[in-house]
């Protein structure tokens, strides 16, 4: 009987140490199994976001290279086309100072004015493309610019040598009042009829001297150096000039 309950213990023992093993394994790979699995799942989730981050990044960077590269084009072309507007308007500036070099060279040449006409009234003649009244009357130098004016002309005025060699021929050795003056406040200055100051001069040698203070009006003869003073009341021929436009 003892023998019995012995074996009956001992088979107790034994079941329950084998329960007990098999609920500690059970219980083991069932706790150890989820920790195994989280700690998977935390890494692939930390390599997928440092991922995207990278792809992020990479994104980030080809984006900016190429705003770089689009800003580094405009400003090599804007260096570009800086320097090809200086030079144009380098070029631009040659070839306005070399016209107007030209056009200052024709001037000379040519007395081109405001007033040139193709042809001229009755009893005016051409000289240079510019009308000119040479009277077969003599009048006193105030006298001679009213006549000038009432011509729709001026008493002759001559800014240029040019001018005063085209109308040499004409002139010869005769003489006319010219519409030169000098100035009632300053007796040492000369003004043309226009109000223009004395740029140009062709006095004779020794003129004008202004003999006994009465020599205020300025006359031409033939020549090269033909201009005198002398008073205004004396009577000449004229010479006008015509300020139309034709």
């Amino acid at each position: 009987m003892q023998n019995l309950y012995e074996r009956s213990l001992d088979d107790a023992s034994t079941d329950m140490d084998l329960s007990s093993h098999n609920l500690n394994e059970t219980y083991f790979s069932h706790a150890g199994e989820p920790r195994k699995v989280s700690r998977g799942w935390m890494a692939l989730a930390l390599v997928v976001t440092l991922g995207i981050i990278l792809i992020i990044l990479c994104i980030l960077t080809a984006i900016l290279f190429g705003h770089y590269s689009t800003l580094h084009h405009e400003f090599s072309s804007l260096k570009s086309n800086d320097s090809e507007m200086k030079n144009g308007y380098s070029e631009l500036w040659k070839s306005v100072s070399n016209i107007m070099g030209d056009l200052s060279k024709l001037k000379d040449k040519v007395d081109i004015t405001e007033g040139s006409c193709k042809t001229c009234p009755p009893a005016w003649k051409m000289i240079k493309s510019n009308c000119y009244y040479f009277s077969s009357s003599s009048q006193t130098w105030e006298r001679s610019k009213e006549l000038c004016v009432e011509r729709n002309g001026i008493l002759l005025v001559i800014k240029k040598e040019f001018e005063m060699i085209s109308l040499w021929p004409t002139i010869r050795q005769q003489r006319y009042w010219i519409g030169l003056k000098r100035n009632p406040e300053n007796i040492d200055q000369w003004e043309w009829t226009d109000g223009s100051p004395l740029t140009f001069s062709a006095w004779n040698e020794g003129e004008p001297n202004n003999d006994r203070d009465n020599e205020h009006c300025a006359e031409v003869l033939g020549g090269r150096q033909s201009w005198n003073d002398c008073p205004c009341n004396n009577k000449l021929n004229y010479i006008c000039k015509g300020v139309w436009t034709c």
